[in-house]
C-alpha cells in the first residue's frame, strides 16, 4: 500500500501446495483479496486506487460468469469503493521489488555499509524493540500482538 507516492506497508504470504497451483491470473486475484482483507480497515471508508500490473485483473469484477471462487472474492470486493488501473509490471517497480524480498534483502546486504547493524538496533528501538523481542522469543505467554511479525536471517518482517 503506498500514499502520496511513498510504500506504507506490505505483506507476503507463503502459498500452500493448493495455492501454489493456481494458475497466474488467480494467484494475483488472490493476493489483491489477501492485500484488501489485511488493509480493511484502511480502505473501507475511503475511495482509492488498485493500481495491477496483469490486465486481465483490471476487469475482475466485470465477468458474467464466474466460478464459485471468483464469485466469492468479486463478492468481497464489493465492500470497497475502488478504480481498478493497470500499471505495466515494468513501470511498476515497487511492487516488482517487493515481490522479491529475498533478492531485495540480498542487494541491501552487498551494497548498503552498516546493514548489518540493523540487527543490533533493534534491541534499542523503542519502536520495534518489543516486536523483535517477542518474536525472539516463541515461548512468551502473550504473543498474540505480535503474530504477524517474524525475524528472519536476523531481520524483522512482518508477515501474515
Amino acid at each position: 500500500m503506498s500514499q502520496d507516492d511513498r510504500p506504507i506497508t506490505y505483506f507476503n504470504e507463503k502459498l500452500n501446495e493448493a495455492k501454489i497451483k493456481y494458475s497466474t491470473y488467480d494467484k494475483e486475484f488472490y493476493v489483491v483479496i489477501q492485500a484488501l482483507k489485511k488493509q480493511r480497515h484502511y480502505l473501507v471508508p475511503k475511495e482509492f486506487v488498485l493500481y495491477i500490473d496483469n490486465h486481465a485483473l483490471q476487469f475482475m469484477t466485470q465477468h458474467d460468469k464466474l466460478n464459485q471462487k471468483h464469485a466469492k472474492w468479486v463478492e468481497f470486493m464489493q465492500n470497497f469503493t475502488f478504480v481498478t488501473k493497470h500499471i505495466s509490471g515494468t513501470a511498476n517497480k515497487v511492487v516488482d521489488a517487493l515481490s522479491r524480498k529475498c533478492f531485495l534483502m540480498q542487494e541491501f546486504r552487498v551494497k548498503t555499509l552498516g546493514f548489518d547493524n540493523l540487527k543490533e538496533m533493534y534491541m534499542n528501538d523503542p519502536d520495534f524493540k518489543e516486536a523483535y523481542e517477542a518474536s525472539e522469543n516463541t515461548v512468551l505467554r502473550d504473543r498474540s500482538q505480535w503474530d504477524e511479525y517474524m525475524i528472519q536471517d536476523g531481520l524483522l518482517f512482518m508477515g501474515n
